[in-house]
């Protein structure tokens, strides 16, 4: 049994379907791991899951005036959720018969539907919220008791959670819960310890308990203080028809699940420290066990084996939660042994942890909806997954929380283009935007993982693809030697049509939907800057890499100084030349073209002196930027010559 299929109306920040969107999401039996930044709905669709199948931790779990969705000052005063339930196997069927729903393919499903109103104040009456939960689509079906929702319980994990105070002895403690449920607990109640023959050992925990209780009682140090009690005290406290008497005892019920309760569970201390010395561990590592534990029930014990977990990375380093994510994943996957499939819900803002799993369990939440990102929901082909799976890592996998994309093919842009924009007073980071860096063969696999297949609404996260153009300016042939026989090169090889057709077929390969893509309007990043408005700019930049290329890449400070004063001389005279824009680009760009220096330091100079405030700022830069970098910050980061709606001034602020 696994849970198929959540929907939700008018829960939190699901709506009805119609002003706001509503819930409606489609699980896979195995891992399932909800992506996307703060307050996008994650925590909510946790939460619909808890409300309608119930934990067992056995919380208290209950629906207030907030869990009833708000648009403007209006908050609804209904509200249901619905899970359906599917591959019961003949037993469990059996156990539900009367609350099952026979689909059309012949199968047979188990639909839980709570509905529940807000009731307000009214004078002498508090408010309350009232609850009825019901079999069937829409609630049709019969009323479903406490019976059926024991056996659909789910085990939930909470964010930051103290995973050392949840294995500690205690009432209804989690450990006692999970040992109670063990498949090999039977007969462990019973007493088959004999006070005729106290030496011999007994097989179950109970009659364990009584053994030691019993010889524990006939210790000296114990007995000798049972005895100083009663006949020195007690008995000064004693009537003659009533004589007062204690006893000294471990537990003073020989039951089995008092005894559960007083049981602990800690790692081991680390290194050469004794394996009895009492030794705290850290965090993460409590965490894991505590993981660790709760699967050992899912694997083996209870009928829905459904873990929810909120945050697994909490306290992990990268790569223990590499481990975590390697251990879910094995869980969750078919099994071919009797072991079960572990079906797992998860929740996450870990970039690194997501980078190690497939994409294709990862659904993106976004402003209240959902989005899965297998095979068939995205844009992506099947040569696309198989590259991601293998060369996403943490650094890409930040995109998947981001307001906004902007994919670049080399390090250069992903070193300038942020300081580029801040200075332009278009930060991506306060956009929220992610500047993934997908190198020269991955831009066109990246490309449409944000782009919706099918009828269903649009992901309205901005996405930018900027790419090189390719094609050589026919003024650079006094330093880009001719391409071999039949190949194409500069702007001449090309006519109209032709290179019109270039160009778009670059855009098709990942423009669609809230994508677009981005070719430069000349050759390349630098040669566009240099063209179109940051000559200088890009021509100090370069001499200061040629200088770095002399020493190294690296420049002592004294060595900078006195780069940036040649640079200056040096460009006083190239601005005197009087040469015109393609001219002065090609002089400025020859030197990177041929390697006398590093594109990735040229950028990092160039973020240096953009940051020094001398080079322009604001729209005055912005203006002389390339037209297809202006494009590609104003996709990200709105059109600040246009008045900002109310919205976007609310999303700013």
């Amino acid at each position: 049994m696994y849970l198929k299929h959540i929907r939700a109306n008018n829960f939190r920040a699901f709506g009805d379907g119609k002003k706001a969107p509503a819930l409606d999401w489609t699980l896979r039996p195995g891992l399932n791991i909800l992506v996307g930044e703060n307050d996008a709905g994650k925590t909510t669709i946790v939460d619909a899951i808890r409300q309608i199948l119930l934990t067992t931790s056995y919380e208290n779990i209950r629906l207030y005036e907030h869990d009833f969705h708000i648009q403007g000052t209006e908050r609804a005063t209904s509200l249901w959720i619905e899970a359906t339930l599917c591959d019961l196997s003949s037993d469990q069927q059996a156990g539900v018969l009367e609350w099952l729903t026979h689909e059309s393919d012949g199968s047979c499903s188990l639909i839980v539907h709570l509905s529940a109103r807000w009731i307000p104040p009214q004078p002498n009456k508090r408010p309350r919220v009232e609850i009825s939960v019901r079999a069937g689509r829409e609630g049709i079906g019969p009323e479903i008791g406490s019976t059926v929702r024991e056996l659909i319980r789910a085990t939930y994990l909470r964010p930051l959670r103290d995973a050392e105070a949840e294995l500690r002895p205690g009432r209804q403690s989690r450990l006692s819960q999970i040992l109670a449920a063990h498949k090999n607990i039977d007969g462990q109640e019973v007493n088959d310890f004999k006070t005729a023959n106290p030496n011999e050992i007994p097989k179950n925990i109970v009659g364990l308990m009584a053994f030691s209780q019993h010889h524990i009682g006939e210790h000296t140090v114990i007995k000798s203080v049972e005895q100083d009690i009663n006949q020195n005290y007690l008995e000064e406290f004693s009537f003659e028809d009533e004589k007062l008497q204690s006893r000294i005892r471990i537990t003073p019920d020989l039951s089995l699940t008092p005894i559960l309760e007083k049981f602990e569970l800690a790692l081991l201390p680390s290194g050469n420290v004794d394996p009895n010395a009492r030794c705290a561990r850290g965090l993460g590592y409590n965490n894991a066990l505590f993981m660790a534990t709760e699967l050992v029930l899912l694997r083996e014990g209870d009928d829905l084996a459904l873990l929810l977990i909120e945050e697994p990375e909490a306290h992990l380093h990268p790569q223990l939660q590499y481990r975590v994510m390697d251990l879910l994943e094995d869980h969750s996957k078919t099994k071919e042994t009797d072991e079960r499939q572990v079906q797992v819900v998860m929740t996450t803002h870990s970039p690194s942890l997501v980078s190690h799993t497939d994409i294709e369990n990862m659904t993106l939440v976004h402003k209240a909806q959902t989005f899965p990102l297998s095979a068939g929901n995205t844009k992506l082909k099947k040569t696309d997954y198989s590259f991601l799976r293998r060369f996403i890592e943490a650094t890409k996998a930040n995109l998947f929380f981001a307001r906004g994309v902007m994919m670049v093919e080399g390090p250069a842009e992903a070193i300038l283009l942020p300081t580029l924009a801040a200075v332009c007073h278009r930060s991506l980071s306060k956009h929220g935007v992610s500047l993934v860096n997908v190198g020269h063969t991955g831009l066109f696999h990246y490309a449409r993982i944000l782009q919706v297949e099918g009828a269903g609404p649009e992901l309205k996260i901005p996405v930018v693809c900027l790419t090189d153009r390719d094609i050589v300016p026919e003024s650079a042939k006094t330093f880009v030697s001719a391409p071999g026989e039949g190949k194409k090169r500069f702007t001449s090889d090309y006519n109209e049509e032709e290179l019109a057709k270039f160009l778009q077929e670059k855009i098709n390969r990942a423009q669609g939907g809230s994508t677009i893509v981005c070719v430069s309007d000349k050759w390349t990043l630098e040669y566009d800057l240099a063209y179109f408005g940051c000559a200088k700019l890009m021509y100090y930049a370069i001499q200061l890499g040629k200088k770095a290329k002399t020493k190294g890449e690296r420049l002592e400070d004294s060595d900078e100084t006195k780069a940036k004063e040649a640079a200056k001389q040096s460009w006083d005279v190239l601005e005197a030349k009087g040469l015109n824009e393609e001219e002065l680009a090609n002089q400025i760009f020859e030197p990177l073209y041929n390697k006398e220096a590093s594109k990735a330091i040229v950028a990092q100079y160039a973020a240096e002196l953009l940051l020094s405030g001398e080079f322009g700022s604001g729209d005055e830069l912005f203006n002389r930027l390339p037209p297809y970098l202006k494009k590609a910050f104003i996709h990200l980061t709105g059109d600040k010559s246009k008045p900002a709606t109310k919205t976007e001034t609310t999303a700013v602020n």
